[in-house]
């Protein structure tokens, strides 16, 4: 892709307001949109330009297979590397996910995809799972070309690039993002961790920002939990946890008590605090992630837990009523959020008179960078979001918390700041100490009067 068109033009995942803009580029290119909504906002990126969109292509997944359809691109995009830039996002979009086959089915252009290194096969070389699918039941039709593509899985950094095809390692238009957007924001948080839930319930471990983390130290995610502490709970909730504390260590919980955790995840933090509230004590889960709601339920279950519940809902808008909550934690997920102010004003308004507020965070003891607070990945780190610490303050007061306090729990070091840029293939300053001690993870306290 040329750089006037990666500037010009970007792949975002999809919000779900993109479903007519995609309807509407398939039908104009005369491809089917049958069952696109399926999977849409799951599976679906689109490229978007000062005109709108221009281009889309999803990802179906089945079992361990995946497979790739409607992908369009407006004609006068064509022949400008937007279509390719569609693909290899999908394509490393299924090597997070495990997947390590995808198959396609085209009546228009084997000849383009045999150039990305798909191969053509029959039908009948096509797993069951993927052959019951709409395209293949009936969408498409017969005499559509079959083809595949077979992943191959690299060893991959904190971040993930080098699980993606070479041509996209670096690319503006593949891990840039509006910070100042919610919908994508928010769409590829969702995707990130959706996939860690994935990996964590297959017995795989995630790094900071959702990669595989088998080979790798993460300074964000290391070592946060006692050997001890964790011991009978299941294995998939602290392969899950992509937290940078420990804040059930940290908030004093009591017996009795009602916890709401802010981002539960895999459910780490609920099933401790569980135990620390006892029998008389219930704790609620709040995610937005299907798959990790999914994990954290199962996680109940071999847990035993029944003084837990998770829930389905945004930290931006928390499903719980007026004065509900003793206590919020919080591990790492409020940086995720667009607007933390508001998440903030929600925390502050389920929690009782006199409840408290205790979440471990990454905060910013300088100003953050530019370029570093566009990056994908490395706000899946919950380092491009980090606010700065009087920021942090500053917006708790606003919400209404008094007491408000930062203790520094971790402070990330120039080396540290390397592995998080290399990781998101984003360029190492030669003035590299100008990162040593930017970052910090941070147990951030607060309380309602009353």
């Amino acid at each position: 892709m040329s750089e006037a068109v990666a500037v010009a033009c970007r792949v975002r995942p999809v919000a779900a307001a993109d479903l007519a803009g995609v309807t509407a580029l398939l039908a104009g290119a005369g491809l089917p949109a049958d069952a696109v909504s399926d999977q849409f906002e799951d599976g679906f990126v689109v490229a978007e330009a000062e005109s709108g969109l221009v281009g889309a292509a999803g990802l179906e997944i089945y079992g361990a297979y995946g497979l790739l359809r409607s992908v369009v691109v407006d004609p006068e995009w064509r022949g400008r590397g937007v279509g390719e830039a569609l693909v290899q996002e999908r394509l490393a979009y299924a090597t997070t996910r495990g997947i390590r086959r995808v198959y396609l089915l085209t009546t228009t252009a084997p000849a383009w995809f045999e150039k990305l290194g798909f191969t053509h096969i029959t039908r009948d070389d096509v797993p069951a799972s993927v052959r019951r699918s709409p395209e293949f039941a009936g969408v498409c039709p017969s005499s559509a070309d079959v083809m595949e593509l077979r992943l191959v899985k690299i060893p991959s950094a904190c971040c993930g690039p080098a699980s993606r095809p070479a041509s996209l390692r670096g690319a503006e238009f593949t891990n840039a993002i509006d910070a100042a957007d919610p919908d994508t924001l928010k769409a590829v948080v969702r995707e990130k961790y959706g996939a860690a839930a994935d990996r964590a319930a297959t017995g795989q471990a995630s790094s900071c920002c959702g990669a595989s983390a088998d080979e790798l130290w993460d300074p964000i995610t290391a070592d946060l939990y006692e050997a001890g502490e964790t011991e009978g709970l299941p294995a998939e909730a602290l392969l899950a946890s992509l937290g940078c504390g420990n804040p059930t260590a940290l908030a004093q919980l009591n017996e009795g008590e009602t916890v709401l955790d802010l981002g539960s995840g895999g459910g780490i933090d609920v099933l401790l605090s569980a135990r620390r509230v006892g029998d008389t004590g219930y704790v609620y889960g709040l995610d937005m992630t299907d798959e990790m709601l999914a994990l954290a339920r199962a996680n109940q279950a071999r847990a035993g837990a029944t003084n837990v519940e998770f829930l389905k809902g945004d930290i931006e808008s928390i499903p719980l009523p007026d004065a509900s909550v003793d206590v919020i934690i919080s591990n790492c997920v409020i940086n995720l959020a667009a607007d933390k102010s508001k998440v903030l004003r929600e925390a502050f308004r389920v929690l009782k008179p006199g409840g408290r507020f205790a979440v471990s965070d990454v905060v910013a003891r300088r100003d953050v960078p530019a370029e570093i607070r566009r990056s994908a990945e490395l706000w899946m780190g919950c380092v491009a979001g980090a606010l700065h610490e009087a920021e942090y303050a500053r917006l708790m007061e606003e919400a209404g918390f008094v007491d408000v306090a930062l203790e520094p729990t971790r402070v990330y070091s120039a080396d540290d700041m390397r592995h998080f840029l290399e990781g998101a293939s984003l360029p190492v300053p030669a003035a590299l100490d100008e990162y040593d001690g930017a970052f910090m993870s941070a147990f951030v306290r607060g309380r309602r009067a009353g």
